[in-house]
C-alpha cells in the first residue's frame, strides 16, 4: 500500500481496491492504537534509514556503527509489530489492496515489450457485460462450440432424413456455427428455425451461437418469447415506466441478431400474434437476421397463431433455414451427473 495513495490517479475496479484498503487500514489502527504506533514508528524508522543509507561507503566507521544501530532497532520493532498483529488476529497483509487479478492490479492492461496490453481479466469482464447487454441467461454463458459435447445424440436412432441422431445434430451445429463466421451486417443473413423435443439442446446451440457472436463483436438478443410478452404487459400497469412498449419492440427489431427460444410456449392470444407479426415483419423488411427454437412444427405453430399466423410463418420460412435437432441430451446429462 502506497503511502502516498491517491485515488483519484486510478480508475474502476483497481481505485476501488485500493480505496477498500485505505478503509481498512483506517478501522484497524483505529480498533488497534496500538498498531497504528507501531506501523507509523517502523516507517519513520524506515524512511530514516533509507535517508542515511545514501553513500553508505563514503560513511564514518562512527556514522556506519549509526546505521547498523538504526537497522537493528527496525528489525526489532518489526518483531514487536508483527507479535501485534498476531495477538489482535490481523492478517498482516492488511495494508496491501486485494486484487482479483494478480496480474494487472485489476487496471485491466499490462505493460510489457513496452506497451500495454489487455489482461485477460479485462476480456473476460466485457465478455460479461456484452453477455448481459444480450440479455444470456447465466446458464448459456458457458455454452461453446468446441466444448459441445455431440456424443450425447445418440448413433442407434435415425432422422427422417436418413442420418443418425449424432450426425443431424454435427450438421445442424455446423450451420449454425458458419451462420456466425458469415454473417456481415452489410448483406442479408439466412437464420435458422430449429424444432426439437425438450431436452434436445436447441436453448444450449443458442447459447453457443451468441457466445460465437460475441467473439466476433456483433450485438445480439435473446429473448424467450413468453417473457418478452410479461415485460410488455407489465409496461401498461406502471404509472411512469422506464421503458414501454414502442421501446422494447424497437430492440428485438433492430438488433444484428434476434436470438427467440422457446417459441410457442405463450398462451396463444391475439395479442401475441400481433406483437410476434410486428416483430417477424419489421425484421422481414430491414433484412434482419433471426434464429429460434421451438418445440413446435411449422404447423402446429401456425395452428398457435390463428391471427396472422400464415403470413408470420411465411415470412419466417423465407428468411431462415428450417431443422430439426433430434435426441434428448438433458436425459443424458442427468443420468451422467447421477453417476457421478
Amino acid at each position: 500500500m502506497p503511502f502516498n495513495f491517491k485515488a483519484e490517479k486510478y480508475q474502476g475496479k483497481a481505485r476501488e481496491k485500493y480505496l477498500e484498503a485505505e478503509k481498512r487500514i483506517k478501522k484497524i489502527h483505529s480498533e488497534y492504537p496500538d498498531i497504528k504506533q507501531a506501523y507509523e514508528c517502523l516507517n519513520s524508522l524506515k524512511r530514516e534509514y533509507s535517508m542515511l543509507k545514501v553513500g553508505f561507503f563514503k560513511h564514518s566507521e562512527e556514522e556506519k556503527r549509526s546505521l547498523n544501530k538504526l537497522k537493528s532497532e527496525i528489525e526489532q520493532l518489526e518483531k514487536h509489530y508483527n507479535s501485534l498483529l498476531k495477538k489482535h488476529n490481523v492478517d498482516p497483509d492488511y495494508r496491501e489492496a486485494k486484487f482479483d487479478c494478480e496480474k494487472c492490479h485489476d487496471t485491466g492492461r499490462i505493460y510489457r515489450n513496452n506497451q500495454y496490453l489487455i489482461c485477460s481479466c479485462a476480456k473476460n469482464d466485457l465478455r460479461k457485460k456484452k453477455q448481459k447487454n444480450g440479455n444470456l441467461p447465466t446458464h448459456l454463458r458457458n455454452a461453446n462450440f468446441n466444448k459441445a459435447n455431440l456424443n450425447y445424440y445418440e448413433t442407434d436412432k435415425i432422422t427422417d432424413s436418413g442420418m443418425n441422431y449424432r450426425e443431424n445434430a454435427q450438421k445442424i451445429y455446423s450451420m449454425a456455427s458458419s451462420f456466425v463466421q458469415r454473417f456481415n451486417s452489410d448483406k442479408f443473413n439466412r437464420g435458422m428455425i430449429i424444432e426439437g423435443p425438450i431436452g434436445s439442446g436447441k436453448s444450449y446451440l443458442l447459447g453457443c451461437i451468441a457466445n460465437a457472436l460475441i467473439d466476433r463483436g456483433i450485438h445480439f438478443r435473446y429473448i424467450v418469447y413468453s417473457d418478452l410478452l410479461q415485460k410488455i404487459r407489465s409496461s401498461y400497469n406502471q404509472e411512469n415506466p422506464t421503458t414501454d412498449e414502442k421501446q422494447i419492440l424497437s430492440t428485438v427489431q433492430q438488433i444484428p441478431v434476434l436470438l427467440i427460444d422457446d417459441l410457442g410456449t405463450e398462451k396463444a392470444s391475439e395479442f401475441a400474434a400481433s406483437t410476434l407479426y410486428q416483430i417477424i415483419d419489421k425484421r422481414y423488411r430491414d433484412e434482419k437476421a433471426i434464429i429460434l427454437t421451438t418445440n413446435y412444427s411449422v404447423r402446429n405453430l401456425k395452428n398457435r397463431f390463428p391471427v396472422m399466423g400464415e403470413r408470420i410463418f411465411q415470412r419466417l420460412l423465407e428468411m431462415n433455414k428450417y431443422v430439426e435437432l433430434a435426441g434428448n441430451v438433458r436425459v443424458k446429462k442427468i443420468e451422467e451427473q447421477q453417476e457421478a
